[in-house]
């Protein structure tokens, strides 16, 4: 019903003029069967001009009662139509099971990942294009020579030279032990074989695309190239 009285709305005028013409037809008709009733003076003549009138005005009236039909129709019945079908629509949505939300697949250009082949300076974890939400592990490598502090700092693509700072650490001197000491109880330098662990709450920021970038610098404030990866941070389940 609701693709016919659409196929209405869009033929509104075509309807119209072929009711127009139409009208004219019979109202020809009826004029001229009124004309000759008038001169008419035989019975039987009379008669078959009567039935031509007759049959002419009833048409006439038909054709008048399907324009009305026509705008009725579309003014009143199409949009009680799509109220119908949208109220049918949004029925059949909530009957439906509640699908559990899959991350949107990204591939990002322009990431600079030659930083993290870098064994002594890298991102073990999470990895490039990893998705993450809520609590997230952040492990990592930092064992140059001569450590001296590593900073992990957040970006986003389309801002690339705003980078805010996650977690820093680093090596001070502990006069009682005359040896380095790692500060917050770390242990620095992080290797390979004890890379060091730290939880990101990724629920802090909005749910998007962003850059993680590790830099490791050495005491006399060199440092090799940074490592960055791209990861998708998602919102965290309701609930």
């Amino acid at each position: 019903m609701l693709a016919f009285l659409e196929f209405l709305q869009d033929y509104e005028m075509v309807c119209y003029y072929l009711l127009g013409l139409a009208a004219l037809w019979y109202l020809f008709r009826f004029v001229s069967a009124q004309v000759r009733l008038i001169n008419a003076k035989f019975g039987l003549e009379r008669e078959i001009l009567q039935s031509q009138r007759n049959g002419a005005a009833g048409r006439l009236l038909l054709l008048a009662l399907g324009a009305a039909a026509v705008f009725l129709s579309i003014r009143y019945g199409l949009p009680e139509a799509q109220k119908a079908e949208a109220l049918r629509n949004n029925a059949g949505a909530a009957s439906l099971p509640t699908a559990t939300p899959t991350p949107t697949p990204f591939i990002l250009f322009n990431v600079d990942v030659s930083g993290c082949v870098n064994p002594k300076a890298t991102i073990l974890r999470p990895k490039p294009a990893d998705t993450v939400t809520g609590d997230t592990e952040v492990r990592i490598v930092a064992d140059i020579p001569d450590f001296a502090y590593f900073v992990l700092e957040l970006g986003r693509p389309d801002e690339p030279d705003v980078w805010v700072i996650l977690f820093t650490g680093n090596l001070v001197d502990d006069s009682s032990q005359g040896t380095p000491s790692a500060t917050e109880g770390l242990h620095l330098p992080a290797t390979a074989e004890e890379p060091f662990s730290w939880i990101w709450d990724s629920s802090t920021v909005l749910p998007g695309v962003y850059h993680l970038r590790l830099t490791v610098v050495a005491a006399d404030q060199d440092f090799p190239p940074p490592c960055v990866i791209p990861i998708q941070v998602l919102a965290p389940p309701l609930g």
